[in-house]
């Protein structure tokens, strides 16, 4: 999260200040996934996470503390095997577009070669797939055992992915 960021850097004074005139921006996601009520404690958790990459916490912010389980807080598993059979069943109903679309992204994805390359922009009118595309690329990834997390640009978008998150919040 960006507050994060600016406080690891030291470019705010009064961080509580902050928190209360961006809470309701900050918390959008959370308060979407899980409650209005619940939504700032998740929020607050999450950006407790990021402040310990700059060793600080909510505390030394003077930020309100959560606690929360620590089982709560784990980013979403998968189960592996249930995701392959996802991915398999999708497969099988891609049409040949998409399916080149599906193998070159598979590609890009698990191919660390630097002339690979991997930024990709799928576009197409309404109903013709890209969301069963991105839903069969997710369920492959998490099929192999690997870890994705997809990020729209509106929270719309974000919401038809499994797992799916709006890029403001995802990306530092």
């Amino acid at each position: 999260m960006l507050l994060a960021m600016i406080c690891g850097f030291g470019e705010v004074e009064d961080v509580p200040d902050l928190w209360v005139q961006h809470q309701v921006s900050l918390c959008e996601d959370f308060v979407h996934r899980y409650s209005e009520q619940t939504g700032p404690h998740y929020a607050l958790a999450d950006i407790e996470e990021l402040l310990t990459s700059y060793n600080l916490s909510l505390q030394t912010l003077h930020l309100p503390t959560v606690d929360l389980p620590a089982s709560v807080l784990e980013r979403a598993n998968f189960d592996v095997v249930e995701e392959q059979a996802k991915a398999n069943s999708y497969a099988m109903q891609l049409n040949s577009e998409q399916r080149n679309v599906v193998e070159i992204l598979l590609s890009a994805v698990y191919n660390n070669s630097a002339d690979t390359p991997k930024c990709y922009f799928l576009d197409g009118p309404a109903g013709t797939g890209k969301t069963f595309v991105y839903s069969t690329l997710l369920h492959t990834i998490r099929g192999r055992g690997d870890d994705v997390i997809p990020v729209a640009s509106t929270g719309i978008a974000a919401t038809l992915l499994i797992g799916g998150r709006n890029l403001k919040f995802q990306l530092i």
